[in-house]
């Protein structure tokens, strides 16, 4: 028999669920197709952190994490997350400070995505 991991649900700090709202809106005046792209992956990415927590690697920028501070960046944004015993809670929506210097988005879109998966 397979045992199944609970899944934890998301908690969207109310702050960054507005800054991923205003950057999603940002984006969307440039690129319709690339706004739309960033939501489906994010969705994609909490659908995994959902069922494995520790997928993506621990925030380097989260200072004296004790590595329940975790972070994935897709395409153009960089989320934080805090592993909590039963929940799982999206601490920070930033641009990728990597990409903030970029003049456009109109670079292909797989080479833009750095989101790190950890091996199980």
């Amino acid at each position: 028999m397979v045992k199944h991991k609970k899944e934890l649900p998301i908690e969207w700090d109310i702050n960054e669920r507005e800054q991923f709202k205003e950057l999603i809106k940002s984006i969307k005046n440039r690129s319709e197709r690339l706004a739309q792209r960033i939501k489906e992956e994010v969705k994609r990415n909490l659908d995994h952190v959902k069922q494995n927590p520790k997928i993506f690697e621990a925030d380097t920028l989260k200072t004296d994490n004790d590595g329940s501070y975790r972070k994935f960046t897709t395409i153009l944004i960089r989320i934080s997350y805090k592993i909590d015993s039963d929940k799982i809670i999206i601490a920070r929506v930033r641009y990728d400070r990597a990409f903030k210097s970029e003049p456009s988005c109109s670079q292909s879109v797989s080479k833009r995505s750095r989101s790190c998966i950890l091996p199980s």
